[in-house]
């Protein structure tokens, strides 16, 4: 859950009062950020990010609401923090779920260790398809993702060796590899034998790939497999920390 979710699960969020909208965007901002206080400049950012109207008057509604009864906010040294019994209110709500929120912001937290612009985009979208429970559709992102970035770390950095482990390895000697589509004539299974070959991955990272490409495979076709939530944050957080950040 992020807080485009915690919106999308309010009841008409755009209809409500200017008041009762900032309480909760300062719930929501709390509750995804895992933080105790928030200011009503990061309030009025939190509406920005999410495309909606910021109200009006935010500096000095936030105010009013540590001061009118029933209290929702309480005024502290960094900012204002949530009344006890208003988040209390509000967690019965949109709280029950808070271990999938937890789970979550742990993934997110890995967006960080990737440098590319283009392959953090389409991470996001692979976690996204977990916090949604598509867990099959993170599953086959997050596994295209780390064969992308292993393409781009042979175009860039070892493309000579790879081409020589091709020869020495014998079943694809007509291909030669100049560019990202010239991997496509190769199976991945035989990809990951290829990088073995050419000594550009240790053999605990062959066994994790080997592994995962079953688990992929798993994940491409009907079957009577469950892919529940441990099972594809695992996976997601193999690959990412064991693969896509070691060799991008």
């Amino acid at each position: 859950m992020n807080i485009y979710g915690l919106i999308e699960k309010t009841e008409s969020f755009s209809g409500l009062s200017h008041k009762e909208q900032i309480k909760r965007m300062s719930y929501f901002y709390c509750l995804i950020n895992n933080v105790e206080s928030f200011t009503a400049k990061e309030i009025r950012e939190e509406f920005l990010n999410q495309k909606l109207i910021v109200p009006s008057g935010i500096s000095s509604l936030i105010p009013q609401l540590a001061r009118q009864k029933p209290i929702s906010f309480i005024k502290s040294k960094t900012g204002y923090s949530l009344h006890r019994n208003f988040k209390k209110e509000l967690d019965l709500i949109y709280n029950n779920d808070k271990h999938e929120i937890e789970v979550s912001q742990k993934l997110r937290d890995l967006l960080s260790r990737v440098n590319s612009k283009e392959q953090r985009d389409f991470l996001d979208e692979s976690i996204k398809c977990f916090e949604v429970k598509a867990f099959r559709a993170a599953v086959l992102m997050t596994w295209l993702l780390a064969i992308d970035v292993l393409y781009e770390n042979i175009l860039k950095n070892n493309l000579a060796t790879f081409n020589n482990a091709i020869q020495l390895h014998g079943k694809y000697k007509k291909i030669v590899i100049s560019k990202k589509d010239d991997f496509s004539d190769i199976k991945e299974s035989d990809f990951i034998e290829l990088l073995r070959v050419a000594k550009l991955i240790s053999n605990d990272v062959r066994k994790i790939l080997d592994e995962k490409l079953g688990i992929r495979n798993s994940a491409a076709h009907p079957n009577s497999i469950i892919f529940d939530e441990l099972k594809c944050m695992s996976y997601l957080k193999d690959l990412i920390i064991n693969v896509i950040e070691k060799y991008q």
